[in-house]
């Protein structure tokens, strides 16, 4: 009945290739943050065999060719996916003040955890989450003021330009942390974790370019495959924020029980 008044009743498929992307860049996340918490924070904390062992492997693996060689391309290519994600946002302001919320949390949390002793050197005043809502803000101001994608594609490439420009000249003057470039100061204002505005914010701008080219109508670009199959990683790609807070807070306070326990 509903098809002879012409009204179409056919569910449009979720676009899941971009949640798999984010999922699975997501996992490498996780892995590489494990990574971190048995290598760097816990390693010498450890007081069995079998603790010791995975810190040993895990700090290897911190310092490793594989995962220099690695790392930047995986969050490169979930800071991509996140501007493209924009073009599906209903409302983008309200996606990145929530991600900015989450980024005051890890601020929080990391502070609390240093001040208290339960671990050192992991404050995170401006992380990847800070990064990405500020990438967010500055994406919604540029959409309310009208600039064309073309536009936001030359900024793109001029934020990607100067962000390598002085990463190149290892930048260490103020000016370095007043516009968040990678410089020493920087690091040490946020050494748990810090990633520049500068050249990520122009991974983000062309990844909303992109999103506005390849998925203007909002429909999967893969849809005869069959998603069951790629289910667990796409959930992780919907929920990614969620799972990368859990995977912070919990990973760290379960890891310190354990070691306070003398389980590890």
């Amino acid at each position: 009945m509903s098809d002879s008044i012409g009204i179409n009743t056919t569910k449009k498929r979720r676009v899941w290739e971009v949640d798999f992307i984010r999922g699975f860049c997501m996992l490498f996340v996780i892995w590489d943050h494990l990574m971190y918490d048995f290598g760097m924070i816990f390693l010498f904390d450890f007081s069995t065999p079998v603790g010791q062992a995975i810190g040993r492997f895990a700090r290897e693996y911190w310092y490793s060719g594989i995962r220099a060689a690695t790392h930047d391309y995986f969050v490169g290519a979930f800071v991509v996916v996140s501007g493209l994600s924009t073009v599906f946002s209903k409302n983008n302001w309200i996606k990145a003040l929530k991600v900015f919320a989450a980024a005051m949390v890890v601020t929080l949390a990391t502070h609390v955890a240093t001040e208290t002793g339960m671990v050192s050197g992991v404050v995170i005043n401006y992380g990847v989450l800070h990064m990405l809502a500020t990438c967010g803000i500055v994406y919604c101001v540029l959409k309310a003021l009208r600039v064309p994608d073309w536009m936001i594609f030359v900024l793109g490439v001029a934020a990607l330009t100067l962000g390598f420009y002085f990463e190149s000249v290892n930048l260490r003057e103020p000016i370095g942390l007043i516009f968040l470039f990678e410089n020493m100061s920087a690091r040490g204002w946020s050494p748990g974790d810090f990633f520049p505005l500068m050249p990520w914010l122009g991974w983000f701008l062309l990844g909303a370019v992109l999103g506005n080219l390849l998925y203007k109508d909002k429909s999967t670009r893969l849809g005869f495959v069959n998603e069951k199959f790629v289910a667990p990683v796409t959930f992780v790609g919907r929920h990614s924020l969620l799972f990368y807070l859990l995977s912070q807070g919990i990973g760290v306070a379960l890891l310190f029980i354990l070691v306070t326990l003398g389980w590890l």
